[in-house]
């Protein structure tokens, strides 16, 4: 069984009682992933829940082009799949692991034995729902307003808010992604990806480091002075 404190650290879980913790971790089931091994394809059935404990995955479209799209990156804690179980459409996206990955995974069956007459859940989905809205909402925005550098720029903002931490002076450091990976995520290439980040690095507002990125956020430094 999986250890029930696991989905505490789970935002979609957050405020359930313990005891329908302890029934997500029996009904849970833990599989391991390689790194770019694809957990889902886009336009397959779907009957699964997946809930992300150790590792990161790309969560991507094809577009017309045939040119592939990441719309986000999902670590530890997050979770995917339960579109396609609430309305029994193909998946929508397809999901790669980024790097050698964990995840706890729940039938359809066991999903909605824990989503029926449980509200927690229910409000929870409805939060994940409204957030995905909005950053798909941005993300569009992006593509249609901003030039390489702003998209860039907002990404690693994104990225820093998201999933940073705070390294005093201001900056906030995250695991620095692949080119590849943000250039699928911003609508670039590579290439372009690397002179812009050098822009970036020049003006000081990212500094890479190893498998880092320092990434300075306006109004940190005065809120830590």
């Amino acid at each position: 069984m999986i250890v029930p404190d696991l989905f505490s650290k789970v935002a979609l879980f957050q405020g359930l009682q313990p005891a329908d913790r302890i029934a997500i971790s029996r009904a849970a089931t833990l599989r391991t992933y390689r790194r770019g091994e694809r957990i889902v394809t886009q336009g397959q059935p779907g009957d699964s829940f997946f809930v992300l404990v150790k590792g990161r995955v790309a969560v991507s479209i094809l577009s017309p082009e045939g040119r592939e799209v990441v719309l986000s990156t999902l670590s530890a804690g997050d979770h995917f799949g339960e579109m396609a179980l609430l309305d029994e459409a193909p998946r929508s996206a397809t999901v790669t692991a980024v790097e050698r990955s964990e995840l706890a995974v729940l039938t359809r069956e066991a999903f909605f034995d824990l989503l029926q007459g449980n509200f927690v859940l229910f409000r929870g989905l409805l939060a994940t729902y409204s957030r995905w809205l909005r950053h798909a909402n941005a993300t569009i925005e992006g593509l249609a307003s901003l030039d390489v550098k702003g998209r860039l720029a907002r990404y690693f903002r994104d990225l820093a808010e998201e999933r940073g931490r705070r390294a005093g002076g201001g900056w906030i450091v995250v695991v620095r992604p692949s080119q590849r990976e943000i250039a699928d995520t911003i609508g670039s290439s590579r290439e372009t990806v690397s002179r812009t980040m050098s822009q970036l690095a020049r003006e000081n507002l990212i500094v890479p480091k190893g498998k880092a990125i320092y990434v300075r956020l306006e109004g940190e430094a005065a809120a830590e002075g």
